[in-house]
């Protein structure tokens, strides 16, 4: 007697092909979704959006400036550090 045999059904519980975010914004449960509020948002407050602001960077001037200053203070310190390695291994 095989018991997996008689617990088994046939078909697909759904997966990734079957899975549609705009199926989710109808959904009654959609706040037990991951992501909800990015993926399906719903709402007048939603409308037009830019839902994902804090994940852009920072394209100003000022922005650009400072990463430049940053990136070459780090090469002046790499510099210092390999120097000073050098004239102590001699």
């Amino acid at each position: 007697m095989d018991l997996v045999a008689g617990v088994r059904k046939e078909g697909s519980r759904g997966g990734r092909d079957a899975f549609k975010w705009e199926d989710v914004k109808d959904d009654q449960h959609r706040e037990n979704y991951l992501g909800h509020s990015l993926m399906a948002p719903v709402g007048r407050w939603q409308r037009n959006k830019d839902l994902s602001w804090y994940a852009k960077g920072d394209t100003s001037q000022a922005a650009t400036e400072a990463a430049n200053t940053r990136a070459e203070e780090i090469k002046r310190i790499k510099e210092a550090e390999q120097d000073a390695l050098s004239e102590a291994l001699g």
